[in-house]
């Protein structure tokens, strides 16, 4: 089994996870103080997932800051740090209502093992019609 070297490599993997369940996707978006790895929108629902390799407790605190602006909120990890996160943070995620993406090295599957919970923390709301809007603000190209 081939081990993740950087967090940039869940990318592809947790965004086709989104994409293939009919979500469209942006990436490092800011909600409060954090960038959001990945946001996926459907319909009305938006959802924000912190990628992770190492130092779950950082992205569990980034998670927690991510429910202030987004309806569901993943921590994504390989499969190899799947067992450590788990066993020390399992009834923590799940009281907190973060749900847990696993990623295997190998096939590159993603898998849904905790489900998010709607946050009852929001205070914010992130739209994708804003995002596209903010992405090119400033820009000298006129899109249509």
């Amino acid at each position: 089994m081939s081990q993740f070297c950087q967090e940039s490599e869940l990318i592809k993997p947790v965004s086709d996870y989104f994409k293939i369940n009919g979500y469209k996707v942006r990436y490092e978006i800011r909600i409060g103080f954090c960038r959001a790895d990945i946001v996926a929108f459907k319909d009305k629902k938006t959802t924000a997932v912190e990628l992770k390799l190492h130092d779950w407790k950082k992205a569990i605190i980034q998670a927690k800051n991510y429910q202030l602006g987004s309806n569901y909120v993943y921590l994504a990890v390989p499969l190899s740090r799947a067992y450590n996160v788990l066993r020390k943070a399992e009834y923590y995620l799940k009281k907190e209502g973060i749900g847990l993406l696993i990623v295997n090295e190998k096939t590159f599957d993603v898998k849904k093992y905790i489900n998010a919970k709607h946050s009852k923390k929001q205070i914010g709301e992130i739209s994708l019609s804003t995002i596209n809007k903010n992405m090119f603000k400033g820009s000298r190209y006129i899109f249509l």
